[in-house]
């Protein structure tokens, strides 16, 4: 061992001394008023007390005010009543909003969708009974236009020639359309005259069952039959082979296809407009609908509002509502607290630690003496600390077991909590136990006078013991006073 080494020890042995020498000094330099005696570490149970003061409090307390000002009509509590969620307390007037709500109603009723509705399908229905008027119609003329024309195509363009074979097959697409046979382009108008299908069949079947897409098939299928009509007019030379008879025949068709297929496209146009204006229509009334009854819930919601209701169970603690007067928009008139009291208190920095949700506590009230003790819990702990006098603490909520009818709000509270116990622990006096720079010593009573400053490790602390958790065993003495 190096020199230095055992000079090292030695100094260590030196300050150990000088440590345990100025603890024993300054534990056995009492006045003499103190009495200082041996006793045995024990084993025992230590149940931790933070004892703390707190006050009674309903878990909830609310100030109640109306949103809009007015004269106040009905008072319905007096303070100490006792109040049922959704009871009505007070009631300011609300005549004006009835009178709107009123009007409302009744611009409401006036935008009735069924009536709105009847309006344009009646209008809906008169233009499709228009169109199938005149469908009806212009399935005749052309079909009498066809028969005309095939006079014309017999007398004169029967032969093989180019233009003669594209008049039939213009005649022959004419047929397949307006009457529903197809390779009819050398059919005669005699056997023509007996055909019914294509458009001239949908027309009919539209006229026995006068449904609105019967007769949106008719027109439609109508207005491509007349078109092949024309083409097929068209197609036939106006030349000096014709008399004069059939050339003014051709021209008179010409002009009774070319005003039919106007009337069928007004038609299916009206039919279309009338759709049009009839969706805008609802679509404006359902949306003026809409905005009445929101117009509607908006007013009931302000009349509600006239009304203070309460928002739990529980009693009336301040009314200063005075029927007549005009109460401003949000200032409290009323004070309602529920019937669920608890304890609010607040937990120093150092004890925070300790307390836990769920610890149990003892309450005494200064109002009911201190022989009467009431269980409680640890509700809440807040997890941010605040200032109160310029100290951390800690807002910490504590509900009674059980209920007792003379617990009042208000009430002082002497809160002992009990976060944790320690049974079979070893434990000495508190008083035997030195705290020093943040360490925890003991004096050992090793007899003969003979005493030792000893360092220890404590646990829990009630008011008269303290843990220990090493640094002595069972039955060892330490001097305490």
């Amino acid at each position: 061992m190096t020199k230095q080494n055992k000079i090292l020890i030695i100094s260590a042995i030196v300050i150990v001394g000088l440590i345990a020498s100025v603890l024993i000094y300054s534990y056995f330099s009492k006045t003499s008023a103190t009495t200082i005696y041996s006793t045995e570490a024990k084993q025992g149970t230590i149940t931790e007390k933070i004892n703390l003061i707190g006050q009674v409090k309903s878990s909830q307390g609310v100030d109640l005010a109306f949103e809009g000002s007015g004269k106040i009509i009905a008072n319905n509590v007096k303070v100490g009543d006792k109040i049922y969620a959704g009871q009505p307390l007070l009631s300011i007037d609300s005549s004006i909003l009835q009178s709107q709500l009123k009007q409302a109603e009744a611009q409401l009723e006036t935008l009735n969708i069924n009536t709105v509705q009847s309006k344009t399908d009646s209008g809906l229905k008169t233009a499709y009974a228009s169109g199938l008027g005149y469908v009806q119609k212009s399935v005749t003329v052309a079909k009498n236009s066809l028969l005309v024309m095939t006079d014309i195509q017999y007398n004169h363009f029967l032969t093989q020639t180019n233009n003669n074979i594209n008049i039939q097959d213009t005649k022959a697409k004419a047929i397949y359309s307006l009457l529903g046979q197809a390779d009819a382009e050398t059919w005669t108008s005699e056997s023509i005259s007996g055909l019914n299908g294509g458009a001239f069949g949908l027309v009919q079947t539209a006229i026995d069952n006068p449904t609105n897409e019967n007769i949106d098939v008719a027109l439609s299928a109508t207005l491509s039959a007349l078109e092949d009509i024309r083409s097929f007019i068209n197609i036939i030379p106006i030349d000096s082979s014709l008399t004069a008879t059939e050339r003014a025949s051709i021209v008179a068709e010409k002009t009774y296809i070319s005003a039919e297929i106007i009337t069928i496209s007004n038609s299916i146009q009206a039919i279309s407009s009338q759709k049009v204006n009839n969706n805008a229509t609802l679509t404006t009334t359902t949306a003026q609908i809409e905005a009445a009854k929101a117009s509607i819930d908006a007013i009931k919601t302000q009349i509600s509002k006239t009304t203070i209701r309460a928002l739990f169970n529980g009693k009336v603690d301040r009314n200063d509502a005075i029927i007549g007067s005009i109460v401003s928009a949000g200032t409290p008139v009323i004070t309602i607290s529920n019937d669920n009291l608890e304890i609010q208190v607040n937990v120093p920095e150092s004890e925070v630690s300790n307390v836990k949700v769920g610890s149990n506590a003892n309450i005494t009230l200064d109002a009911l003496g201190t022989n009467e003790i009431f269980p409680a819990t640890v509700v809440s702990i807040d997890s941010v600390q605040t200032s109160e006098n310029g100290i951390s603490v800690y807002k910490a909520r504590l509900k009674f077991t059980d209920t007792d009818e003379r617990i009042k709000s208000g009430m002082t509270a002497n809160i002992t909590i009990m976060p944790q116990t320690h049974a079979d622990v070893l434990m000495v006096p508190k008083t035997a136990v030195i705290q020093k720079n943040g360490k925890y010593f003991v004096v050992i009573d090793k007899g003969n006078s003979e005493k030792e400053a000893r360092e220890v490790t404590v646990g829990l602390k009630d008011e008269q013991n303290i843990e220990i958790l090493s640094g002595l065993i069972l039955g060892e003495k330490v001097y305490s006073y």
